[in-house]
């Protein structure tokens, strides 16, 4: 019964980020999420450009 009460405490206690906090997050995500794609562009064009070259 007691672990049971320790562990309904906990459950109260957990509160939410602020909203600042929240947004940094999402917009670290993002920043993540960019520099992922954009480092798979840029590895496909020198990839494409390494190609072209060999042919000729």
């Amino acid at each position: 019964m007691i672990i049971w009460y320790w562990l309904k405490l906990l459950k109260l206690k957990k509160k939410r980020g602020s909203p600042i906090l929240e947004e940094i997050l999402l917009i670290g995500i993002a920043v993540v999420i960019f520099a992922i794609i954009f480092g798979v562009i840029l590895s496909l064009i020198d990839w494409t450009k390494v190609a072209i070259e060999d042919l000729f």
